[in-house]
């Protein structure tokens, strides 16, 4: 389960779930009704085995469980709970009868976070609930900050693509699993033309409008969901289209050159129309002379891309098939 269902569930109705666990149904009834009043959305469960497959289906943070039922029992699943990985913390509560000091020493042990005897008046029974509540929200607004803060690290501002360190992290695994597999790839530079005079003639602001239409506009044209597209710096794109040969990228950079003519930029200085020039660099599973690392096949669409400025701008370039050979002989 990803951390999306935590949030999804914790936002049913503004309150942690819980899951009750007790083999006494009488039990289960007697706390759910308590729970609800202080309006808590609530599963029950009759057995620690049957509550670890509910979790797996729908995660609750916090679980409340009886200390004595039969089979794995309330300290094998305090046990269980700290040994797995869920979307977010557990706060566990253990509910003992008459051995309530004994217990409260092995179920702390086992990894509860805190624990009631069973006839505790209902005040404090709802006092420490608020607690397990108070400390599942931190929780939770503490992991949604920290995945905020990574998505912004890992994010262009302007564009809101991904940044250059975001498209190195990505490219080089891509680039692995392609030479793992020899399976081809293919990375797409992609340039303004004349951007400078744009900057020049209307204002850096317009400049920025100009790259922010732009890159909606590379990324609704790209086919697929799992194409890479990125801001490689300035006025600079790049694409990665993972099992994509030569003819498939050239085909792909041919939409997006034409789709970027043909899709006037709306700004403050009025409506403007640009052009882009395209580089393609490839690896392919057969080449004799094929980039041996990310930076050779970045390379290759650099030498594309200037290629195409030199031509005129507004093409895309792509260098002819080398000799093959098998992978074997490369060294990887």
């Amino acid at each position: 389960m990803g951390t999306s269902e935590t949030t999804q569930l914790l936002a049913i109705s503004g309150r942690p779930g819980i899951l009750l666990v007790d083999d006494d149904e009488s039990a289960r009834e007697l706390v759910s009704i308590q729970l609800e009043e202080q309006g808590h959305m609530t599963r029950m469960c009759a057995s620690a085995e049957e509550a670890l497959k509910r979790l797996r289906e729908n995660f609750c943070p916090i679980v409340i469980t009886d200390l004595h039922m039969p089979g794995m029992g309330g300290l094998g699943l305090c046990r269980e709970l700290r040994a797995r990985k869920w979307p977010g913390y557990t706060y566990i509560v253990m509910l003992t009868g008459n051995d309530h000091d004994h217990g409260v020493i092995a179920a702390l042990e086992a990894g509860a976070d805190d624990c009631l005897r069973k006839d505790s008046p209902p005040a404090e029974f709802k006092a420490r609930l608020r607690v397990a509540e108070r400390i599942v929200m931190l929780e939770y607004r503490l992991r949604r900050a920290l995945e905020a803060r990574a998505r912004q690290a890992a994010t262009d501002v302007l564009t809101g693509l991904p940044n250059r360190r975001s498209f190195d992290r990505q490219f080089n695994a891509e680039f692995k699993r392609a030479r793992r597999f020899s399976e081809p790839l293919s990375v797409l530079l992609i340039d303004v033309d004349h951007f400078k005079h744009i900057n020049d003639e209307h204002g850096h602001l317009v400049g920025d409008d100009v790259l922010r239409q732009l890159a909606s506009t590379l990324k609704t044209k790209l086919p697929r969901q799992f194409d890479i597209l990125a801001r490689f710096g300035g006025e600079e794109f790049v694409a990665v289209l993972p099992h994509s040969d030569r003819e498939a990228a050239l085909l792909v950079a041919e939409r997006l050159r034409s789709a970027v003519a043909t899709t006037p930029i709306t700004t403050s200085a009025g409506t403007l129309s640009i052009t882009i020039s395209v580089g393609i660099g490839h690896l392919s599973p057969r080449a004799s002379v094929e980039p041996l690392t990310t930076h050779d096949l970045l390379d290759e669409a650099d030498r594309c891309l200037y290629e195409s400025k030199r031509q005129g701008r507004n093409r895309v370039t792509v260098q002819p098939p080398p000799e093959p050979r098998s992978l074997a002989d490369v060294t990887l």
